[in-house]
């Protein structure tokens, strides 16, 4: 098998390391299953095809068949990352970083054994305190201050050349307070999530939390969903419902708001780095593991 060129993975697409991501994406808003499963080294004298730790992975299952077809299982079915190889996520942030934390508590708990792993952490902002939470995490982190580009679009590529460079798969908006480039967005098709303070489609945009106790409403919560160029219309993922009390000031229904997105965001982020949803054709949430809602 090491001796033939694609292993057996069927058919490979071989693009620029600048714009792997961007072809993954448009691969998989066409609907097909892609992933991005290595890259190609110059060989001078060597022909065969090295595939680390091909030997004794293949020593390893092969007397294993249930425990493979368990694991397989628990990973979803045409997930090609390796055994023990978690998602790659960055979370975009601008303040303080509560969200951030509960996406940090959640995929670093040994408990959990989460499938999504943290690798870099960026703020458009300077000395936040979500850039502290993510330090102490022994998190990578990147300052891209917006102010010191032209235009929204210059300042959305430099984050995107960011993302690249750093192997990202997956990015979380965590109170990152800038909109997002229609350009940017389309390059992260279905490999970008944001939380908003209310039960979508309700109550989008700023303000959300005086919008609520202005319309008298005696529930509301919030909603993890997809980012497309609209703002707050993506499909939703995850939602919770938190109750209005007579006399809630804003402050008061914010707090109690988000005690339901640090349970909310990171049940949105395990749904999609266990496979067991994605985003599919028109833009609707599709359920891969439907039992795991029994």
């Amino acid at each position: 098998m090491a001796r033939t060129f694609n292993c057996g993975v069927g058919a490979i697409l071989i693009v620029g390391k600048e714009n792997a991501q961007e072809v993954l994406g448009m691969v998989q808003g066409a609907g097909e299953k892609a992933w991005i499963i290595g890259n190609v080294n110059k060989s001078i004298t060597d022909t065969r095809v090295h595939i680390n730790g091909l030997d004794s992975a293949l020593a390893a299952v092969a007397p294993k068949q249930s425990q493979q077809e368990d694991t397989n299982e628990t990973l979803g079915g045409g997930d090609t990352r390796n055994i023990g190889q978690k998602m790659k996520v960055a979370v975009l942030i601008s303040g303080t970083g509560t969200n951030l934390q509960a996406l940090i508590d959640h995929t670093q708990d040994p408990a959990v054994k989460s499938q999504a792993e943290i690798s870099l952490v960026i703020s458009n902002k300077p000395g936040v305190k979500g850039l502290e939470r993510a330090e102490k995490a022994n998190i990578a982190t990147k300052v891209i201050q917006h102010k010191q580009f032209k235009s929204r679009v210059e300042f959305d590529m430099k984050v995107h050349e960011t993302l690249i460079e750093a192997g990202i798969e997956f990015i979380c908006l965590a109170g990152f307070m800038r909109i997002l480039s229609g350009e940017f967005v389309r390059k992260w098709h279905g490999r970008l999530i944001n939380i908003h303070p209310s039960l979508l489609p309700s109550f989008k945009g700023m303000n959300a939390h005086k919008l609520v106790l202005e319309a008298g409403v005696r529930i509301t919560g919030c909603s993890v969903h997809y980012v497309v160029e609209e703002v707050d219309a993506g499909a939703i993922i995850v939602q919770e419902p938190v109750p209005v009390y007579p006399g809630d000031t804003v402050d008061i229904l914010q707090e109690r708001v988000k005690g339901a997105e640090h349970k909310a965001y990171p049940t949105a982020l395990e749904l999609i780095a266990c496979q067991a949803i994605r985003l599919g054709e028109g833009g609707k949430v599709e359920w891969l593991k439907p039992e795991i809602l029994k």
